[in-house]
């Protein structure tokens, strides 16, 4: 089984979106992909999925031997997703990053990939999800500030032997293609690190049904086969029709 931390410097970047959707992509190849939500403080990947309803046990259960982590874990709509939630405001000293590991490892033989959503910034949540994954992705929004962050999360994995690569989240294609927001290609020369996915700026709530699903479909084939390039939102307004649309969009 393969784990990824989906990581970002800055909060509200839409990482907890991107797990849910990347996981929803992943299991609709083919792969059985467990998400397990790292924040202890501001949890919602349950709410995201639309499963808040159906949460009994959680992974402070299974780690303290309350129940078996196959007990914990939530099937979501989608075939072969499932969740191992949260446990909202706990306050012991159990859930740490090898403790997570242990759990993991123990699903591993019934899984293709784990997904772990981690705490916004760099403080003990952050060590304790980086801590018990194999592999990054930090996801950032084309701005300067979360570049920012972001760069200094891509420094500090590289202190836990990760190479992770980037997400680049809410990107508006009409800024994109008149030059407003930095491109890919400037983003992976900032940060030193590969982008493997761009996702396009959504209206309305950024929910599992309101996501497009071609973006995470295409960064889905890319961790799992190494093909494909990132969608590039800017493309429906480049030439003289997209000019027309640049226009349009901002007025």
């Amino acid at each position: 089984m393969k784990s990824i931390v989906i990581t970002s410097g800055k909060g509200g970047v839409g990482k907890t979106t991107v797990t849910a959707c990347l996981g929803r992509a992943l299991a609709e190849l083919g792969n059985r992909v467990v998400l397990l939500d790292a924040d202890f403080g501001l949890n919602n990947l349950d709410v995201v999925l639309g499963l808040e309803n159906r949460v009994v046990y959680d992974v402070a259960d299974v780690i303290e031997n309350r129940c078996r982590a196959r007990q914990a874990l939530v099937e979501a709509d989608t075939r072969n997703l499932f969740l191992l939630p949260s446990a909202h405001g706990y306050l012991g000293n159990n859930v740490t990053a090898q403790n997570i590991k242990l759990v993991l490892n123990g699903l591993a033989p019934t899984f293709d990939y784990a997904l772990v959503d981690c705490p916004a910034g760099i403080e003990a949540g952050f060590n304790r999800a980086v801590g018990a994954c194999d592999s990054a992705l930090v996801v950032t929004t084309p701005h300067i500030s979360a570049l920012r962050d972001a760069n200094k999360v891509v420094a500090l994995l590289s202190s836990y032997n990760m190479q992770p690569t980037l997400v680049i989240n809410r990107v508006r294609g009409d800024l994109l293609a008149s030059g407003k927001i930095p491109s890919k290609d400037e983003i992976e020369t900032l940060l030193k690190a590969t982008v493997d996915g761009v996702i396009p700026e959504t209206d309305g709530v950024y929910n599992l049904a309101a996501m497009p699903k071609k973006p995470f479909d295409m960064l889905a084939k890319r961790l799992c086969f190494g093909t494909g390039e990132p969608l590039d939102p800017a493309a429906d307004y480049r030439g003289f029709w997209g000019a027309i649309k640049r226009r349009m969009k901002r007025s």
